[in-house]
């Protein structure tokens, strides 16, 4: 094997230049990507005829061409003896290229970088420079693109670095080929054998196109482009309608392969929301050990903990609820009662930078659906380990409130402590209580309606909104709960919280302990103006609830026009949200050192971080929320009509509040609406996953 003599720096010339006239010289020319070998049968002014090997005849212009050496001919008595000397100096062309050890030849030249002609390669490498080592050389070159950089018709060696990355990506190219045919050939046999495994390989395929299918909006075009190709051609093989929209295609081919089922979640796509758990957060969740008694915690836990476990403590929620995060007791006192508050302390087992607090952090909050639910921590922990069970210990922080025998606060105080359960209560049970006034869910009662009654008098807005809550039941149809968010029971739970949250703020605030405040403007001098004339009802609720400005995020205290309170955070609910944790930790944190967790310039990035993905989640929460109430619809008779209220009729199509699932859509009517009116409509069409519903006035 020759070697190229060091220091060469030949320029390589123009080849076209060099095409003569000569007939029967061999010459190569692209086309569409492709190099053809032909022959020259005759001159034309500045155009050269050739016969080329697939024995088609072209006038092709001067630069185009490429001279072979010579050595090889292509002669003949007539055209279709020349096409078959074509093909057989074709045939060894081929097979010099196929021979080349491309990565060899890079090796002898590669550290002398420079552009090199094809002839001096060929004949450096094998010693002689024929027609067909001359072109098979030059074809693999042009295939290959790794080793050397193509510049006119010569080649440069390429840098050792680059030449490692562009083989890494050349693997990665055919690595991703070959899944793309391992899962067109799943997709087929699928279509035979519904029963065939999803190959493990193909799963990232599978992702991308149920991305395409959500609608996902990457921002990376290369990505996106890929995920829509494949969609194209499984929908080609499963010979889906070409006259879908792609999102359509998508979610139709993973619905026939059986990777989706009809009811996918695109939302928690679409969103990104994580509903898988790592081994790593799997394992922290088990290895955490709950202590049976106090006796059993940490000396440093019971120093800084009160005991509250002899107090009567109750939980309410709803009958399926099982991550319990707050509890209420009550007991009177020579001066008039004592309120608890008691929240469980998920700061004790969460440690900030563990596995488990980093899935926390960015699943930001729990989700629950018709069909599922997704818990902010692992059920072992939501649902158990840190769950207020009845009968079970557990480290809290207690707010803990002094009132006067007219059941006003006197003073308060928030502490770390010891808790325990000694009743559930459910929602009805707790109304049922209530009706046979039970004394102490009826002493409880009184203090929730005496403090929503001072809130009220600071100038807090109480707004009615129907809601349902639809639930998955086993035989696939969709039961809807109405939520009674008036009922004594839940009205109670809320104003409890609402107390405990404020009085936390008043705390953090008086220690300086940074926290994120919720606060809300007034409404608009022209709000209560907007509500005259409104009928009572869905319409007037509506009305009333637009006016309201947004919730904002701050680090200072900031009065809270909803609420009618002057401080407010999110406390008590640590087991389902992010900040409520982090807020546990701040005060825990000031208990145990004088000094909490985070300062300010800590908190203030990681608040807006978990402000994102708590956005992300209560967006898809709404979307899957509606898809299935939506899917409600779906089930019901169509003959079957459904009642609406027209909440606003400002809009080209009047917006109406639909009964059963007290859903907001536009109805096209062909006749003005009045505010406040009542509609008897038809489902004409409902589709689901594209959001989509139209009704018609009966």
């Amino acid at each position: 094997m020759a070697i190229l003599p060091p220091g060469s720096s030949r320029t390589p010339p123009n080849n076209s230049q060099v095409v003569d006239s000569n007939i029967g010289g061999l010459v190569q020319y692209e086309d569409d990507g492709a190099m053809i070998l032909g022959v020259i049968t005759g001159t034309k002014r500045d155009k050269f005829t050739v016969l080329n090997i697939r024995g088609r005849e072209f006038e092709l212009p001067r630069p185009r061409l490429y001279r072979l050496p010579p050595g090889a001919s292509a002669s003949g008595g007539t055209t279709a003896a020349r096409v078959e000397a074509l093909k057989a100096i074709g045939e060894a062309i081929e097979k010099e290229a196929a021979a080349l050890d491309v990565k060899e030849l890079w090796s002898f030249v590669h550290e002398d970088v420079r552009l090199y002609e094809v002839s001096e390669l060929c004949k450096s490498y094998f010693g002689a420079d024929t027609p067909e080592r001359h072109a098979g050389l030059r074809l693999a070159l042009i295939r290959e693109k790794v080793h050397f950089k193509r510049d006119k018709e010569g080649f440069e060696p390429r840098a050792a670095d680059v030449v490692e990355g562009l083989m890494r990506a050349e693997e990665a190219r055919k690595r991703k080929v070959s899944v793309r045919d391992t899962t067109l050939a799943f997709v087929a046999q699928r279509l035979k054998d519904p029963q065939i495994p999803i190959p493990s390989e193909i799963s990232e395929n599978l992702i991308l196109m149920g991305e395409v299918a959500a609608g996902v909006a990457h921002t990376d075009p290369a990505r996106q482009k890929e995920g829509k190709e494949l969609v194209h051609l499984c929908a080609e093989q499963l010979r889906i309608p070409e006259n879908l929209s792609i999102e359509k295609k998508a979610f139709d081919v993973l619905v026939k392969v059986g990777y989706f089922h009809r009811d996918a979640n695109l939302s928690f796509i679409r969103h990104d929301i994580p509903t898988h758990y790592s081994a790593a957060v799997l394992a922290e969740a088990e290895s955490l050990v709950v202590p049976k008694t106090i006796d059993e915690y940490p000396a440093e836990d019971r120093e800084l903990r009160q005991d509250f476990t002899r107090l009567h403590a109750v939980t309410i929620d709803d009958i399926s609820t099982q991550d319990m995060d707050d509890a209420l007791s009550i007991e009177q006192t020579a001066e008039g009662y004592q309120l608890g508050i008691h929240i469980t302390d998920v700061s004790w087992a969460i440690k900030p930078g563990t596995a488990l607090d980093e899935l926390a952090r960015r699943r930001a909050t729990s989700l629950y659906c018709a069909d599922r639910t997704v818990n902010m921590l692992p059920e072992i922990l939501s649902e158990s380990k840190l769950s207020l069970k009845q009968g079970e210990v557990r480290p809290g922080l207690s707010v803990i409130i002094n009132l006067s025998q007219n059941l006003e606060i006197q003073s308060s105080k928030v502490v770390p402590s010891f808790v325990k359960v000694a009743q559930r209560y459910t929602y009805d049970d707790v109304d049922l209580l209530l009706d046979h006034e039970d004394p102490t869910v009826m002493l409880l009662y009184q203090v929730a309606a005496a403090c929503e009654e001072n809130r009220i008098r600071k100038g807090a807005v109480r707004v009615h909104r129907r809601e349902v809550v639809p639930f998955l039941e086993a035989d696939g149809s969709i039961r809807l709960l109405e939520i009674e968010e008036e009922s004594p029971a839940r009205s109670l739970v809320a104003e409890m919280m609402v107390l405990a949250n404020s009085l936390m703020a008043e705390f953090a605030a008086s220690k300086n302990i940074p926290v994120v405040y919720r606060g809300q403007e007034r409404p608009d001098a022209n709000a209560t103006e907007a509500l005259n004339g409104v009928p009572e009802g869905p319409a007037k609720d509506f009305t009333a609830r637009s006016k309201l400005k947004k919730s904002t995020m701050t680090f200072e205290p900031r009065y809270h026009a909803g609420l009618g309170l002057d401080a407010y955070i999110q406390a008590t609910s640590p087991i389902r949200r992010y900040m409520d944790l982090c807020h546990q930790r701040q005060f825990i944190g000031y208990f145990r050192s004088a000094k909490p967790w985070a300062t300010k310039a800590d908190l203030e990035p990681l608040s807006h971080e978990v402000e994102v993905h708590l956005n992300a989640a209560m967006l898809a929460s709404r979307e899957t929320r509606k898809y299935w109430l939506l899917r409600y619809l779906e089930q019901r008779s169509r003959s079957k009509t459904i009642g609406g209220t027209v909440v606003r009729q400002d809009t080209k199509s009047p917006l109406v509040e639909l009964d059963e699932i007290y859903i907001t859509v536009f109805v096209k009517s062909q006749r003005p609406a009045r505010i406040g009116e009542q509609l008897n409509l038809k489902v004409s069409s409902v589709d689901p996953q594209a959001d989509y519903v139209r009704l018609e006035l009966v």
